[in-house]
């Protein structure tokens, strides 16, 4: 089946590599025989079309249903407006402020740190389409975007960057986001429940010159 690849994020040494099905716009994330991951330099880049033959990974863990076992690839051709496809192919998009994502089911740490914690009120997959009202600008750590908070009392929601792309300095309101859930996780010694926390994979039709404004 054809298959865009939108998103290639790291996760330790390996990639993440996310993709969409063209028949039925299913979300779907691209593993190799024995549930790895693939290489840091795989050949799967963002905007690629391939033809895949695959099987569903059947050891899953809601949210992230997305998993497939890859039996076969082979490249196909690319898409030049990856944006402009993602925005009119059907594909749910979250429009608005962070309180939007995932259908308002993530929670906030005190640190602006968005995470879904309950295991029984889950979206229907661990990524996602966001389209933010207003800028992201990123921290002094370099690690994080940060969604301005409407005045002083209010958070400052923060987004840490996971994707392959170089970072800007500012991602300007009305640009087209993935976003991912990481997977279950609790700090060691924690008596907190395991959460998956939000993320920020990359975006889409942004020139970098453009990003880089106003630094």
């Amino acid at each position: 089946m054809e298959i865009l690849i939108t998103s290639k994020t790291h996760k330790g040494k390996a990639a993440c590599v996310g993709g969409l099905f063209l028949a039925n716009n299913r979300l779907v994330r691209l593993l190799n025989p024995g549930n790895w991951d693939q290489y840091a330099d795989t050949d799967f880049n963002i905007g690629d079309i391939w033809d895949i033959e695959f099987y569903d990974r059947q050891d899953i863990e809601p949210p992230h249903i997305e998993d497939i076992i890859i039996q076969y690839k082979q490249y196909l051709r690319q898409v030049d407006d990856i944006s402009a496809f993602l925005l009119n192919c059907g594909v749910t998009i979250f429009r608005g402020a962070p309180n939007q994502i995932f259908n308002g089911k993530l929670g906030w740490t005190g640190n602006g740190g968005g995470y879904l914690g309950n295991r029984d009120n889950l979206p229907a997959n661990s990524v996602g389409f966001w389209i933010s009202d207003k800028d992201l600008t990123l921290d002094q750590d370099g690690k994080h975007y940060n969604y301005p908070s409407d005045n002083i009392f209010a958070q400052t929601k923060r987004f840490p960057y996971v994707g392959f792309a170089p970072k800007v300095n500012i991602i300007p309101q009305g640009t087209l986001l993935r976003i991912s859930l990481a997977r279950w996780w609790k700090p060691e010694d924690s008596d907190l429940l395991e959460r998956c926390y939000l993320q920020l994979s990359g975006w889409y039709g942004l020139n970098v010159l453009e990003g880089m404004e106003g630094f």
